[in-house]
């Protein structure tokens, strides 16, 4: 038994900002440098990944890509400094979010002698 937890951000209105997919989003876009190579690459509709950064853009107040139009090589979208930022920050708080869970798991359930099958 171990303990599970999804971690996401909220709006000062209690509704949902970002979480886990729109993170995937994000590297994805940077690993394949391009919110449509990004968008495929996790399996999520180009339409589907551009609404969610514009949406995530307005409610943080910063731009999330720097799109760069075609030339030689073809357009494309790096993150921005302040995305990279973020991203790290939110990464960061996650892992320590997940250290200090198995923590509390293990005060709690060290010494509870008992192993769960299925």
């Amino acid at each position: 038994m171990r303990p599970k937890a999804k971690i996401w951000l909220e709006r000062e209105d209690g509704s949902y900002l970002m979480g886990p997919g729109a993170i995937h989003l994000l590297r994805a876009v940077a690993e394949a440098g391009s919110l449509k190579g990004g968008a495929k690459r996790i399996g999520m509709s180009y339409r589907k990944a551009w609404a969610q950064l514009k949406e995530a853009e307005a409610t943080l107040g910063f731009p999330l890509l720097q799109r760069h139009s075609g030339g030689e090589g073809g357009g494309g979208s790096t993150l921005t400094p302040a995305a990279l930022d973020f991203l790290e920050r939110y990464e960061r708080f996650c892992q320590g979010a997940l250290r200090d869970l198995e923590a509390r798991f293990q005060d709690s359930f060290a010494d509870w002698g008992r192993t769960l099958s299925r």
